[in-house]
């Protein structure tokens, strides 16, 4: 009888044990899991953002304040909307005002906050005989003058904040794109302003990305910067994101919001373009 009961006691401290190693086994892994796992987050935004090495610049700090991984994907205005529409997107930093208050308006956004802001500006050709008329223009005029003239024109033709600035520029100049010399590229900013170098054409573009590209350019500044071509910059976030990706979405704004982040977008390319290519509202 003792021999049987101490059978069963050693049996049952056995059990306990290895139960008790398996929990420590399980827990020990949870735990390197647990820091093994990056928490990562999709940042759909304008490619001017992208050309100019904003975003890898800016993001650096936020992703290690908070352990998190920010994909970036960078688009047209218009594609990146349909991105957060189909929920592709976790948030949005773009710059077509109208655009995305028609998205949260339809529900697919919670809330727009302006940022920064810079300015289009439209650059042509060096040298050519028509800059100099075309910069005593406002810019509705300028593009006037370039239809009736049929100048060479590149269009990003895509959908985004700067082509639907473009399209409202050629509504306001009463003048039609329907000329020959008119280009639709397709492409991003970067890759439509070096298509227009190799075409001599003019083009309407954000200074920001002009002045980051210019040295592989054979383009100047011909009609510069003024209110009416003022282009801003907003961090739109989704509607039904879960829990956490809500939280690290809205720490992203902040994070923007922020006193020491406003800085550096203010002193953001002076070092070494000469000025800021983005400005801050103070």
């Amino acid at each position: 009888m003792k021999k049987k009961l101490l059978s069963t006691m050693i049996a049952a401290m056995l059990t306990i044990s290895m139960v008790g190693c398996s929990s420590s086994k399980n827990e020990d892994s949870a735990s390197a899991d647990d820091k093994n796992s990056v928490k990562e987050i999709t940042l759909v935004t304008t490619t001017s953002l992208d050309d100019t090495g904003f975003l890898k610049e800016t993001l650096k700090g936020f992703e290690e304040e908070n352990g998190v991984k920010v994909n970036v994907v960078a688009k047209g205005t218009g594609e990146a909307l349909e991105l957060g529409k189909s929920k592709d997107a976790d948030i949005l930093f773009v710059h077509a005002k109208q655009k995305e208050e028609d998205f949260i308006k339809e529900g697919y956004g919670v809330d727009r906050t302006e940022i920064m802001y810079n300015y289009f500006i439209v650059v042509g050709p060096k040298g050519d005989e028509h800059n100099k008329e075309i910069s005593k223009l406002s810019a509705p005029e300028a593009f006037k003058y370039i239809s009736d003239n049929n100048l060479p024109f590149a269009s990003r033709g895509d959908e985004s904040g700067t082509h639907t600035k473009e399209k409202s520029l050629w509504e306001a100049s009463g003048a039609t794109n329907e000329f020959s010399n008119y280009n639709e590229v397709g492409k991003g900013m970067a890759a439509t302003l070096q298509m227009a170098s190799e075409m001599k054409a003019y083009c309407l573009t954000d200074i920001g990305t002009f002045l980051s590209t210019r040295d592989n350019l054979d383009l100047e500044v011909v009609k510069d910067a003024d209110d009416s071509l003022k282009n801003v910059y907003s961090i739109v976030t989704i509607s039904d994101l879960d829990k956490e990706k809500e939280e690290i979405t809205n720490k992203l704004v902040e994070y923007y919001k922020s006193d020491d982040v406003q800085k550096q977008i203010k002193e953001y390319g002076v070092k070494e373009y000469g000025e800021p290519l983005f400005f801050i509202f103070e």
